[in-house]
């Protein structure tokens, strides 16, 4: 079987969707005799001396494949539209992995912080209809979550949507949760994360002795940010870690605030840490942290603050969930991902 595997993201062994992007590709390969990669660093319009545009990239891909035969394309995120259509044509079945989340919401959010909605393809219903065309022609739409899945169906219309997971790297050294109470959050710092609940949370808390630490791309810049909005509590800005280990060692609990998200990798990777974790019903992963932390409503701070507060004051129960965690997150090991991916590219192509 010869086969596509196409990716507005990066390939990479790191978290999210690079994450993702790799662990697809080693199950593709090991149920084709030949893939042909097209990534990021390949349909970057910027390559091209183009502007950014996901289009362009849409229409980057599609050059790159024109004469070439394939019995199954597998495409991640991004916008393939022309590309979709131009496989579907010539036979080729279609699988399409989506974290889709609620565009409303995150538009929402922007306008929260005062900040001009920057991506026009997702506000705009005309180029939206245009963006998600390639989805709605797959043969079958993989979702990470049930909230994703809802969305793809409602928003985007897809019909054939199955569910599975991302995955984690189990791993190597877990140390236990220390004395001391420190919170964490890892992750990105855009405006879909939240954040500002989070930080009003701790403030609320004013805790001496405590910190809560953020780190990921971006959040070494915002002191500024936090000043603006408390000024109780003590935090820590690592921005980029080497490895989330660094932070989730040394912590007690994990939040996780998203307004919305398709899955959360970072909620499944404290919870193999053997971290009780706080995530928003907006993220997909809040729908398997079960009794390994909680779920809150979106955009509730004082939510957040009680259950902080009640992990701080309940060392027993803290140190339960961290263990209920674990047993959890071991269901989700990227070797157990691959094979229902394996699966399903097998199904689709018979």
């Amino acid at each position: 079987m010869k086969s596509l595997y196409c990716t507005a993201d990066k390939i990479s062994m790191g978290t999210g969707g690079g994450a993702v992007t790799t662990n697809e590709l080693e199950a593709l390969k090991s149920v084709s005799d030949d893939v042909f990669v097209l990534s990021r660093d390949d349909i970057d319009p910027a390559l091209f001396k183009q502007p950014a545009s996901p289009f362009l990239e849409d229409y980057m891909a599609l050059q790159q494949i024109k004469g070439k035969h394939f019995d199954l394309a597998q495409l991640y995120s991004g916008c393939f539209t022309e590309t979709v259509r131009y496989l579907k044509d010539r036979g080729t079945k279609v699988s399409y992995t989506v974290a889709a989340h609620d565009r409303r919401l995150s538009i929402e959010e922007f306008q929260r912080l005062g900040l001009e909605y920057p991506f026009h393809h997702i506000s705009d219903d005309r180029l939206w209809h245009i963006y998600t065309e390639g989805i709605r022609l797959a043969d079958i739409v993989i979702a990470p979550s049930r909230k994703s899945a809802e969305i793809l169906k409602s928003d985007i219309g897809c019909k054939n949507v199955i569910i599975i997971p991302h995955g984690i790297v189990w791993p190597k050294k877990v140390k236990p949760i220390p004395a001391n109470f420190d919170v964490a959050y890892v992750g990105a710092c855009g405006p879909d994360k939240s954040l500002i609940d989070l930080i009003q949370a701790w403030g609320m808390l004013n805790y001496q002795g405590s910190r809560l630490i953020l780190a990921g791309p971006g959040t070494e810049s915002l002191e500024p940010f936090i000043r603006r909005i408390t000024n109780g509590g003590q935090f820590v800005l690592l921005g980029r870690v080497n490895h989330i280990s660094e932070v989730y060692n040394i912590s007690s609990v994990a939040v996780f605030p998203s307004v919305t998200e398709g899955f959360g990798l970072g909620i499944l990777e404290c919870m193999s840490y053997g971290r009780p974790v706080i995530a928003s019903e907006g993220a997909g992963a809040s729908e398997i942290v079960g009794d390994a932390g909680f779920a809150v409503p979106i955009r509730d701070a004082k939510a957040i603050a009680e259950k902080i507060d009640w992990l701080k004051n309940d060392r027993a129960s803290m140190l339960f969930m961290g263990q209920r965690g674990r047993i959890i997150a071991r269901k989700y090991t990227w070797d157990k991902i691959q094979r229902l991916y394996k699966k399903v590219f097998l199904e689709v192509t018979q």
